[in-house]
């Protein structure tokens, strides 16, 4: 674990820990990266976008071919846990899937027909604009609807959901000495509204939730049964048996650099989904 920090500072570490690796096994063949964005895939850039103010136009993908002069593939951290699911994970035998994330933001990684779902860039679910719970107000003001938390777009799904989300709600409240909503009922409405969303738009075989705030005991399970409630099962089946539908990550924190070793070996034309991780 190398600590994010500057972009020089970090991506040095990084290059200099491959040094080591290359020192005691020899030289390396390919690199894989799975990045936080959003990114310009083309460059291999961090974009402008990104409220990491550092790292704006950051060439990430270039520090590693300079460095190694080897061939290297980015991708986004979500889209490299798509993949990692799919080979080893909780969506062996799939071939459409999403991959969320919910800790600090919200992704969402998508594959369909067995490729990972591009648009002009890679997708940004996270940013889905789904609606408020009437509960989600400004403490003492029933009236006034709660902002968000998005830097971006305030009340989209990140703003609403995400872990700095739910952490900015609850100090609010506690700021002005009120109990407030039940922090659960509103995290699985917003994280069944999202995922409803998903399964309108990609009828994925199973959704694999990972991220930090999924942790909560019995998040998971209030989950399933909200989307249950959202979704008629005649419309769409594969909610009747949401166990199977909605499940937790099989490769748990490891997804993301398990994805990144895809990536590489991708280009050396590696087979590695034939070995468990």
């Amino acid at each position: 674990v190398i600590p994010t920090r500057d972009p020089v500072t970090t991506l040095k570490a990084a290059v200099d820990w491959f040094r080591d690796i290359e020192e005691g096994s020899g030289p390396l063949a390919s690199f894989g990266i799975a990045s936080f964005g959003p990114l310009d895939l083309g460059p291999g850039a961090i974009t402008n976008a990104t409220p990491k103010t550092p790292w704006r136009g950051c060439l990430v993908r270039a520090a590693f071919e300079e460095g190694f002069r080897v061939s290297t593939q980015i991708e986004t951290d979500v889209n490299a846990a798509a993949l990692a699911e799919v080979a080893w994970g909780a969506a062996q035998g799939c071939s459409d899937m999403c991959y969320v994330t919910i800790g600090t933001g919200i992704g969402v990684g998508t594959i369909a027909n067995g490729s990972l779902v591009h648009g002009r860039s890679h997708p940004e679910a996270g940013h889905m604009r789904i609606p408020q719970h009437a509960a989600d107000c400004q403490p003492g003001s029933p009236g006034q609807m709660w902002p968000g938390n998005c830097v971006i777009h305030g009340s989209c799904w990140e703003g609403l959901a995400a872990g700095t989300a739910r952490a900015n709600r609850s100090a609010l409240w506690a700021e002005h000495f009120l109990q407030q909503p039940d922090p659960q009922m509103l995290e699985s409405e917003y994280v069944a509204l999202g995922l409803s969303n998903l399964i309108a738009s990609y009828r994925p075989e199973r959704l694999v939730i990972g991220g930090g705030v999924m942790h909560e005991e019995g998040l998971l399970a209030r989950t399933r049964s909200r989307v249950s409630e959202l979704l008629d099962p005649e419309y769409f089946p594969e909610t009747q048996k949401m166990e199977d539908l909605v499940v937790g990550p099989g490769l748990g924190d490891a997804a993301g650099v398990s994805g990144a070793i895809l990536l590489a070996a991708q280009l050396t034309g590696a087979d590695l989904q034939r070995h468990s991780m």
